[in-house]
């Protein structure tokens, strides 16, 4: 009886706190409660020896059916209580809430425990959930009449916490909905709480803790939980993290992940997109070193301006979907010249693909397209394909360690891989800047080079880049 009285007591100390939380849900509502897809929800779980006693608790219901997940290990389902009108559209067989008037509905039910808590325990799919609606927001207590001691997570923010004689008590909310609970035996103390972060853990790199907030922030995804211990054994779930204290690294990774994920529908065949939009939206690289890397060439390689108008493109993608052509396709408005540098590094996971812009330009050739030749503009310079243009002029290719030999009707070149010179009809020329560069296994020549050494006089205007052979010009202009 006693112990019924403390908890009794204890719910009624918070009751004042939820009245206030259910106001301002309802204020900051804006009537999307009321839509056929949306709810709010309070969940109550109690931790005793044989199971978790839950009573689930539905509100801004609207008035169509609504079925209902059970979790599957879950026992004793049905109404609050019995008779009671709060669950007056729960059906018989209890599938459903039927049409009805009545807004807020509550059910309770049990999910049973084999053993007790000792260790760890994650309760995957604890909570009811309702098909093709989801939870705008949650409000979860939790409290224990075991006395186990240690420490529940969930990816929502504590908010209030009680601690009496032989129960514990615990409350949590915040937008969206887990639907994952977590106990541990280590209680690991609070270091940092937000409406966005909550870090767990003691003696944490002041940086690491200021790194994981600005890029939360920045990114503005769902509350995320970290627990950080040097005795942890690490758990990653849906919205919380339990991981040592030395593996702060990957843990902004999965930081990073997991608030891209809830803000953004992305492609599940290009993984390290969301480390590119966490660091595109944080302005600091995040994840691997690769993927760290990629990025920080993509910001060297445009303006501060211009990357301020990629990153305001991407927040304005917020909730809608969003891949690596579309990351081109905006950068390629923003630059005036196309791009596949995200798709060659997020969707083929070349990390090591450097920063290229495709000039749109049609290419012609005395007077004739090449749709095959593409223009790469690289540090401000352009680069024509070898083997697509220099085969049109007539001219072969091959190669070996040593050597480029480029072989045409009335001139010869070798280019030497090991010194900086290259022959041209058994003529020596020595440069101090190479005229050529490999681009993904492919040979280009500079432009200004291909000027000078192919005798070509190249034009450009607002939609063509024309190619003229001096030497064919010139008999053009004899048979005139």
């Amino acid at each position: 009886m006693k112990v019924i009285i403390r908890l009794a007591f204890l719910l009624a100390a918070v009751n004042g706190v939820l009245v206030y939380l259910h106001y301002s849900q309802s204020v900051n509502a804006n009537g999307e409660g009321a839509n056929s897809g949306t709810y709010r929800q309070e969940i109550e779980v109690i931790n005793r020896a044989d199971g978790l006693y839950i009573r689930h608790h539905f509100y801004n219901l609207s008035e169509g059916r609504h079925e209902i997940i059970w979790p599957e290990e879950s026992v004793e389902r049905g109404c609050e209580a019995v008779e009671s009108s709060s669950c007056a559209r729960l059906n018989d067989s209890s599938v459903a809430f039927e049409e009805g008037e009545r807004d807020q509905q509550s059910i309770a039910y049990k999910l049973p425990k084999k053993t007790p808590l000792t260790g760890r325990k994650l309760f995957k799919e604890p909570f009811v959930i309702l098909r093709e609606a989801k939870p705008l927001t949650t409000v979860l207590h939790v409290t224990d009449e075991q006395d186990i001691g240690g420490m529940w997570v969930t990816g929502l923010e504590r908010v209030g916490k009680a601690n009496k004689e032989r129960i514990t008590y615990r409350l949590y909310r915040g937008v969206g909905f887990v639907n994952e609970l977590y106990w541990q035996s280590l209680d690991v103390p609070l270091a940092y709480s937000s409406n966005k972060l909550t870090i767990f853990g003691e003696g944490i790199d002041k940086k690491y803790n200021d790194r994981l907030v600005q890029m939360m922030e920045a990114i503005g995804g769902n509350h995320v939980s970290v627990v950080l211990a040097s005795a942890n054994k690490p758990l990653y779930a849906e919205r919380f993290i339990v991981e040592k204290m030395d593996n702060l690294s990957l843990v902004i990774k999965q930081v990073a992940k997991m608030s891209v994920h809830s803000r953004f529908i992305l492609q599940a065949d290009e993984p390290s997109m969301s480390s590119m939009i966490a660091s595109i939206l944080g302005e600091a690289p995040v994840g691997t070193k690769a993927e760290q890397a990629a990025f920080t060439r993509l910001k060297e390689s445009i303006s501060a301006e211009q990357y301020q108008a990629l990153r305001q493109n991407v927040q304005e993608k917020i909730g809608k979907k969003l891949s690596s052509s579309d990351l081109d396709q905006s950068l390629s408005k923003i630059l005036a010249f196309d791009t596949q540098y995200f798709h060659m590094t997020m969707k083929e996971q070349q990390y090591n693909y450097p920063f290229l812009l495709l000039d749109p330009r049609t290419v012609l050739l005395d007077g004739e397209e090449v749709p095959e030749v593409k223009v790469i503009v690289q540090d401000g310079k352009s680069f024509y394909p070898a083997e697509e243009l220099l085969s049109k002029m007539g001219y072969s290719i091959r190669s070996n360690e040593q050597s480029i030999y480029i072989d045409g009707p009335n001139r010869t070149y070798r280019f030497s891989k090991l010194e900086p010179f290259y022959v041209m009809n058994d003529r020596k020329f020595d440069y101090t800047e190479k005229p050529y560069t490999s681009i993904n296994k492919k040979l280009y020549f500079d432009e200004n080079w291909l000027r000078r050494i192919f005798f070509v006089l190249i034009d450009k205007s607002d939609e063509t880049i024309s190619i003229e052979q001096i030497e064919k010009m010139i008999k053009e202009m004899g048979k005139e």
